[in-house]
């Protein structure tokens, strides 16, 4: 499986094993949890990685403007995860460890081994994410993928107000006897 190239100025998916994806619940308040989800391309989706020293970051959702940071800087099996903002603390700070199958694993900088870990092990729409120690299983890995880059759509028509009306050229066509003759 090939691996993804990281770089600040992109947004990424962050897919679990199970096809769902890592994301924020829509809210700018502090305290908004961090879950599975369906990929829908939504901003709440979509991953920006702060790098912090080598193979450490913070991870930043694009929706909030938060990072990923453990609930009352937890690091005992089982603390959940949730949006905070930026604090500069320890419990924002991920190591991200590649493995051989092209698939991650991250593990909270200030608890040692203990990875990003799906609560129960459920893998539904909606469920939990937590760190637990390290069990080489499925439910800790995850692969990244840049989200591709909005298509710019190209206006050729001028903006007009609202009520405002246009008065349009009409169109004519050149006949071969014009266009000789120009």
């Amino acid at each position: 499986m090939k691996q993804t190239l990281i770089r600040s100025d992109y947004f990424y998916t962050i897919t679990a094993a199970c096809g769902k994806v890592m994301e924020a619940v829509e809210t700018t308040d502090n305290g908004a949890a961090v879950q599975l989800g369906n990929y829908e391309k939504k901003a709440s989706q979509q991953w920006s990685f702060v790098r912090e020293g080598d193979g450490v970051y913070r991870i930043k959702n694009r929706a909030t403007g938060k990072l990923i940071d453990l609930v009352m800087n937890g690091t005992v099996n089982g603390t959940w995860l949730h949006m905070w903002e930026d604090v500069s603390g320890s419990s924002q700070l991920w190591i991200m460890e590649r493995t051989n199958d092209g698939c991650v694993k991250f593990k909270a900088q200030c608890a040692n081994t203990k990875c990003i870990d799906l609560v129960d092990m459920n893998t539904e729409a909606g469920a939990r994410l937590q760190i637990w120690e390290d069990v080489n299983g499925e439910n800790q890995l995850w692969t990244i993928e840049k989200v591709p880059a909005e298509k710019k759509t190209r206006t050729t028509k001028k903006a007009v107000a609202e009520g405002e009306t246009v008065a349009k050229k009409p169109r004519t066509r050149k006949t071969a006897a014009k266009k000789a003759a120009e």
